[in-house]
């Protein structure tokens, strides 16, 4: 991994971002330390390491015309973490899945999946920041992002199929909460036709996927602790219904 503050294009990127995020009413208070892993398989993540904020970066995504928006959405983490928000306090949430996990027998692929399903949650939150510092170009370029996220066609699999029907529910979510769902655009139009054909190969799915859709629609990053760690427990049971949902299906098919 090396540090790319010798870079000064990609240092003066992220004081762009950090500027565009201030001006839209979240400023970034600690200094960002931003690094580039070539071996880094995802785009990016933030972390926290001896009191200092890092970006890290994959190298293959420092040419992504998505760099900005990746920069966007790590700082709109690190602003979440700075104010101690309750969905970015990862020793708590992180308890609360093992937790249900046990309860629930999951074996360890299946908790991931209540992982990965709380970051959809988180995300969503962090997403606003995101959507509020982008400009319409830029909101037209997370659009066709988001487009990619959404899978068509069941695997079979319950635990894949439950997995794809709740990445589907981000995507579509996150889009319907900042206006970006007009299905007059045939590019949205068939990003949604999509989800939808996968609820329906999924029978008797719809009504667990709409709960979960329409939750990421409500979430809402000003919620107190105490009500976001009551609203995230119902969260991880309408993904445990989810995936009970296609269990239950697979035995059918």
């Amino acid at each position: 991994m090396s540090l790319a503050k010798g870079d000064r294009s990609l240092q003066e990127e992220l004081e762009w971002a950090m500027e565009r995020l201030a001006r839209a009413g979240y400023p970034i208070k600690s200094k960002v330390r931003l690094l580039v892993d070539p071996k880094l398989d995802i785009m990016g993540y933030a972390n926290e390491e001896g009191g200092r904020q890092h970006i890290v970066i994959a190298e293959w995504a420092l040419g992504s015309e998505m760099l900005g928006g990746l920069l966007f959405h790590e700082l709109a983490h690190i602003y979440h973490s700075e104010r101690r928000s309750p969905s970015h306090k990862s020793k708590v949430t992180s308890a609360i899945i093992t937790e249900l996990g046990k309860r629930e027998g999951f074996n360890e692929r299946e908790t991931a999946y209540l992982a990965e399903g709380f970051n959809h949650l988180q995300n969503v939150m962090v997403d606003d920041i995101v959507f509020a510092a982008m400009l319409e170009p830029e909101r037209r370029q997370a659009q066709r992002f988001f487009a990619g996220w959404v899978t068509e066609a069941p695997s079979g699999y319950p635990l894949t199929d439950a997995s794809a029907l709740a990445r589907n529910a981000f995507a579509l979510a996150s889009l319907r909460r900042h206006g970006l769902l007009d299905e007059a655009d045939p590019e949205v139009k068939d990003m949604v036709e999509r989800g939808r054909r996968l609820v329906g190969q999924l029978k008797g799915s719809q009504e667990k996927y709409d709960a979960v859709e329409g939750f990421l629609i409500e979430a809402d990053a000003d919620w107190d602790e105490e009500t976001f760690y009551n609203k995230f427990a119902l969260y991880l049971d309408l993904l445990v219904a989810l995936l009970r949902e296609d269990e239950k299906l697979a035995d059918l098919r």
